[in-house]
């Protein structure tokens, strides 16, 4: 099979070197561009550059340095910089813009500003994109194949980053500092020699045809600080012969791809928290209770007809048949009767918070969107006791099993009030094994939380177990099992503000990010219609795209382009996109 590897590899490289000579031999009389295809990287040859007359303007531009664009200075614009500019070795100058003052603010934020930089890497694969709302599928190859997420954590601790995973598999720099992580990708930059222009903003970006501007491909309008007049604004148009827009979420970024003839799928917010002005004003179940939390609860969304697809929204399962203003979409929705997402649960003073809301959120994204965040969730408070009455032999629905161990209580514990207490204990033992042996048991629901619900089943406070009848404790078990949870709006998830949307999938490379409307342009991070779940899974992605459009992005840059480089070293590029 090696044999095999190295045999393929010698003919296409004979084969660039003989196509080399015939472009060469065809400037002669003609002046055109001449492309060739590859399956994973599209290579156009410039008969002009390849030209071997000595007109001085020719060789000019042959040696002119080729100019990569950043758009965007966030975690994903800086990393792919960042490796542009290593693969390129000092041949390609790359110049990152970014509209703020400072780059990556996200970074500097995130997991309350000590960077959850990543998930658990000794994860399988595929536990890992399960995490992803949007972007599951195409993620597999880049995860497995291009820059896997142990890659990254090479990446960072080979620079001396070191890395810890708490228990809910949030990875973080041992300083728990996020500047760690911005410092060790600054300086890695600048080693890179990568040239970042801060407070520049981006008007627009043009494509230029190469037989009209041998200046590069993308004219882009930049407007920035007067240098002469303090106040002022000056604007400038720049070229380049590769752009890598990693803008976020920010719109300038959609725009610019929109420009370009790519779809945009409309972003909507994504990790945020749940309102819910009627149980949390006073006199509501949940008013006094901010801050209390259920170790794990489960929340369920039924997906109604108003939630589903409308003819004029831009969803994630659309298919694009064409790129103009008049393109027809066709919709490839299944039917969801109902989206789940359970964890920890906590109540604030506007509504519930946790991953389970957090993964809720983005998983029902554009359910919530559609009805306007006005929606009722079902909260099952113990899906682990009820799973552990299973394993025990207890069966029918939730309700009933729950029904089951309440009516028990009223035999063992007859002359308890019913309010005192949660009566019912999971076995941390079977979910942690690092649990002491005194420590095993633990009430499945706060005892104020408790209470609220025992009013909220129409049990008088001071009724006792031996007095309730079986349609109170129906009640009960009811409210456990299927709470209504009202929501009447959202609030955002301050450390990690996410949309869903983006840049359509299908119209990109997803093997090396690169267009597949426009060569030269690559996409990375939020930019993309990709998202994740909170724990460090949307910076995965972001380094995993960034690095991996940085290869073929320097492949396009030097050699679409002609710059004179051997034929080997695009031959190397080539296989390395295999």
């Amino acid at each position: 099979m090696k044999q095999k590897c190295i045999i393929i590899r010698y003919l296409l490289f004979m084969m660039l070197q003989l196509m080399k000579h015939i472009y060469s031999f065809q400037n002669s009389y003609h002046h055109h561009d001449a492309f060739f295809h590859h399956p994973r990287v599209m290579i156009r040859t410039s008969s002009l550059l390849m030209s071997t007359s000595s007109n001085s303007s020719s060789d000019a531009t042959v040696r002119r340095r080729r100019r990569i664009a950043v758009i965007g200075g966030g975690a994903s614009g800086m990393f792919a910089a960042t490796a542009a500019a290593d693969a390129s070795s000092s041949s390609c100058e790359v110049i990152v813009f970014e509209g703020t003052s400072k780059t990556m603010s996200k970074v500097r934020i995130s997991g309350g500003g000590r960077c959850n930089v990543m998930h658990d890497v000794t994860k399988p694969i595929p536990q890992i994109l399960s995490s992803y709302p949007r972007g599951n599928k195409e993620l597999r190859g880049l995860f497995t194949k291009r820059f896997t997420p142990d890659d990254a954590y090479e990446w960072f601790t080979s620079r001396g980053v070191q890395l810890k995973t708490e228990s809910d598999g949030r990875m973080f720099p041992v300083t728990d500092d996020s500047q760690t992580i911005i410092s060790t990708i600054t300086h890695a930059a600048i080693k890179a020699g990568v040239e970042v222009r801060t407070k520049t903003k981006i008007q627009s970006v043009e494509w230029m045809d190469d037989s009209d501007n041998h200046d590069g491909n993308f004219a882009i309008n930049v407007s920035s600080k007067s240098t002469t007049e303090p106040g002022e604004k000056e604007s400038s148009k720049e070229y380049f012969d590769a752009l890598i827009l990693a803008t976020g979420s920010f719109p300038i970024g959609h725009e610019i791809a929109r420009s370009l003839g790519h779809t945009v799928i409309k972003p909507v917010p994504s990790l945020f928290t749940f309102d819910t002005k009627e149980l949390v004003r006073e006199g509501g179940i949940f008013h006094g209770l901010a801050g209390l939390s259920v170790p794990t609860a489960r929340l369920t969304l039924t997906v109604t007809d108003e939630m589903k697809p409308s003819s004029g929204d831009d969803l994630t399962e659309q298919e694009t048949l064409s790129n103009d203003e008049t393109s027809k979409t066709k919709k490839k929705r299944k039917k969801t009767p109902a989206i789940t997402q359970e964890g920890p649960l906590l109540i604030t003073h506007f509504g519930i918070s946790g991953p389970a809301t957090l993964r809720l959120s983005a998983f029902a994204a554009r359910e919530f969107h559609a009805v306007k965040y006005n929606c009722e969730v079902k909260v099952h408070f113990c899906p682990k006791f009820e799973e552990g009455q299973r394993r025990l032999g207890s069966t029918g629905g939730s309700e009933d099993i729950l029904m089951d161990a309440l009516w028990e209580m009223t035999r063992l514990i007859p002359k308890r009030r019913v309010a005192t207490g949660c009566p019912l204990f999971i076995n941390e033992k079977e979910e942690n094994d690092d649990v002491l042996p005194s420590e095993t048991n633990a009430p499945i629901i706060p005892k104020r939380l408790w209470a609220a619900l025992v009013s909220h089943s129409s049990i008088p406070s001071e009724l006792v177990w031996g007095d309730a009848s079986k349609a109170m404790i129906r009640s009960l078990a009811n409210s456990l099992v299927s709470f209504p949870l009202k929501t009447t709006g959202f609030s955002s998830f301050k450390e990690e503000f996410v949309t869903a949307g983006g840049i359509c999938l299908k119209e990109v490379q997803l093997t090396n990010m690169e267009s597949k409307i426009k060569p030269g342009l690559f996409m990375a991070g939020e930019v993309l219609d990709v998202d994740g779940v909170t724990g460090g899974f949307n910076f995965m992605s972001c380094w995993s795209t960034g690095e991996s459009c940085c290869c073929c992005c320097r492949c396009c840059v030097i050699f679409l382009y002609g710059h004179p480089s051997s034929s080997l070293t695009m031959f190397n590029c080539i296989i390395q996109t295999q």
